[in-house]
């Protein structure tokens, strides 16, 4: 009896503490402004990354990182990897700069701009976690066409901007794979000036031409797909 009325005592102070019923579980920091005490440092800082959720793929790929900043600073796009959860992550001086850990299940696929700075208006992106990358993608595509010109006309495809690499013919190899280049803007340059080249990949500076659509390049090609007309 003692035991028992011992147990309900500590279920009790706990409760109290928690100041709601029992959760020892932490909530996932997801989009918000970082705003930890300490001063943690990046560990990296990935190049070529476009969207939140090719940051998100970065700090899955690195086996240190726990939570990962990212957005738009002075038209410059910024992802930073860290090692501490996104709660502990200090202030990096920004509104534009939002705090996500890792494990976050809703991350937003849309290439910043200067009006959407963290890329959060995405619509009815309807992305459900982190390596759903055509998903997140399509939501992109579809904010990114009605940037470039509004609606299509029936029947026309939209062009494919930033999505994760997703066709099925595991055969296509890319046209080539220019050396030197550090960003997507001087990859589409690369394929601009391939007359064969309808599509690119661009991801942790490696740049790769494709002569089929951004729709059909391999998904094992990694990076991020564009279309050869796509604003980058």
């Amino acid at each position: 009896m003692q035991t028992f009325t011992t147990i309900l005592a500590a279920l009790a102070t706990l409760n109290t503490i928690s100041a709601s019923p029992i959760n020892l579980f932490t909530r996932a920091t997801c989009g918000s402004a970082p705003a930890g005490s300490g001063s943690q440092n990046p560990l990296s800082q990935p190049s070529g990354i476009q969207t939140a959720q090719a940051c998100q793929t970065s700090c899955n790929s690195n086996t240190q990182c726990q939570s990962f900043v990212f957005g738009m600073v002075d038209s410059t796009i910024k992802c930073m990897l860290f090692s501490v959860a996104a709660s502990q992550v200090p202030s990096q001086g920004s509104a534009n700069l939002v705090a996500f850990d890792k494990a976050c299940t809703s991350v937003p696929a849309v290439k910043p701009t200067t009006a959407n700075p963290t890329g959060a208006n995405t619509g009815s992106n309807s992305n459900t976690g982190p390596n759903q990358g055509t998903t997140g993608g399509n939501a992109g595509n579809n904010q990114q066409g009605q940037q470039q010109g509004g609606s299509k006309p029936a029947g026309q495809k939209r062009a494919t901007c930033g999505a994760t690499p997703a066709g099925s013919n595991k055969n296509t190899a890319p046209l080539s794979q220019p050396a030197n280049i550090k960003s997507s803007a001087d990859c589409q340059k690369q394929c601009k000036a391939n007359t064969s080249c309808k599509s690119f990949t661009f991801g942790d500076n490696v740049c790769k031409l494709f002569s089929v659509a951004a729709a059909a390049v391999p998904a094992a090609t990694g990076g991020q797909v564009f279309d050869v007309g796509c604003s980058v």
